[in-house]
């Protein structure tokens, strides 16, 4: 059965908000912090080792940690820092922590293995490069979509296989410079062995040639 409307006059209980939102933020129990005005009492700042930007407002969370670094996610209208720091998101402060270790760890062993020292993780290409192994699925997903897109025609599927293929398996051009007589008198005049030699290089054989004799 559906969801029947209220009868008029009848007195509907309103759901309490969701832990660890704003609007359940602005229910709690609040404090007066200098420099922030009232704040709820669930907060996550330790004043004895972070201090507040007080400035003019640039969309940051007021946060300033002891080694000066400032707290880089956006900042609430309400109290003027982000939802952790004024108590908000997850309450499993123990979850929380092992998902930031795990967080930190993926991203070391992210830049292992893609070469990037610390002195480079501020490049843009380099952070881009970061994520994207970290949302390689996500990525290969979105590359092979268009296969599944009911709503493309046959030439438009076709196209994007090619170029998947060339993604995926991109054809690799090699170019060979190699030295050969001029004339009929020149090419009477090599060896079996340089002729070997050459043939070698006009296909490419990177292993080892095999010596036949001249029949």
């Amino acid at each position: 059965m559906g969801c029947s409307e209220p009868l008029e006059g009848e007195v509907v209980e309103a759901e309490s908000p969701r832990e660890g939102t704003l609007a359940w933020l602005e229910l709690q129990e609040h404090v007066d912090i200098a420099g922030l005005g009232e704040i709820p009492a669930c907060h996550r700042l330790d004043l004895s080792s972070m201090t507040l930007y007080l400035g003019l407002d640039d969309g940051y969370c007021r946060v300033q940690h002891a080694d000066g670094r400032r707290c880089r996610a956006p900042r609430t209208q309400r109290y003027g820092l982000c939802m952790p720091h004024a108590g908000g998101g997850a309450r499993d402060h123990a979850a929380m922590s092992r998902l930031a270790h795990a967080q930190k760890a993926r991203l070391r062993v992210a830049r292992t293995q893609l070469g990037i020292g610390a002195q480079r993780t501020s490049d843009p290409r380099q952070i881009a490069r970061i994520e994207a192994q970290a949302r390689a699925n996500d990525i290969a997903a979105a590359l092979l979509a268009p296969l599944d897109d009911g709503d493309l025609s046959a030439m438009a599927q076709q196209t994007s296989a090619l170029r998947i293929l060339d993604a995926v398996s991109p054809q690799q051009t090699v170019t060979v410079t190699v030295d050969v007589p001029q004339d009929e008198a020149g090419v009477q005049g090599m060896t079996w062995a340089e002729m070997q030699a050459l043939a070698a290089q006009l296909l490419g054989d990177t292993t080892e040639t095999q010596q036949l004799e001249p029949a």
